[in-house]
């Protein structure tokens, strides 16, 4: 969804929303409502003896594929600064140890590191 909506968006030349960061903001987060609310509506009403995997996979595919990203994110970070490097390797540290997604941990230690040392 991060690469592929706006991919399709600037194919179509819809660049406002990718250009202004409130507008991207607004659109994520109505592209993210919809995109939830079919998953939810789809599980609620379809009786339970027939399997909704489209649904499982829908939400288990951003899990699955950023536990591979982590160690991508982490070597971005240091190639754009120390600091955010030091704070993306120990997030991801971090949350590598409470048996968490790593790309979070490290997307929030680079945050935090870069905002505060940048």
């Amino acid at each position: 969804m991060g690469v592929g909506i706006p991919a399709i968006m600037l194919a179509s030349g819809i660049e406002l929303p990718i250009m202004s960061f409130p507008l991207a903001l607004l659109t994520g987060f109505a592209i993210g409502i919809a995109i939830g609310a079919v998953i939810i509506i789809i599980r609620k009403f379809v009786p339970n003896g027939i399997k909704t995997a489209g649904t499982g996979i829908m939400m288990g595919a951003g899990n699955a594929s950023g536990r591979y990203l982590g160690p991508l994110i982490i070597l971005s970070a240091i190639q754009y600064g120390i600091p955010t490097g030091i704070g993306a390797l120990v997030g991801g540290a971090i949350f590598y140890k409470m048996e968490r997604p790593i790309a979070g941990g490290a997307i929030l230690g680079a945050m935090i590191l870069g905002g505060l040392l940048l």
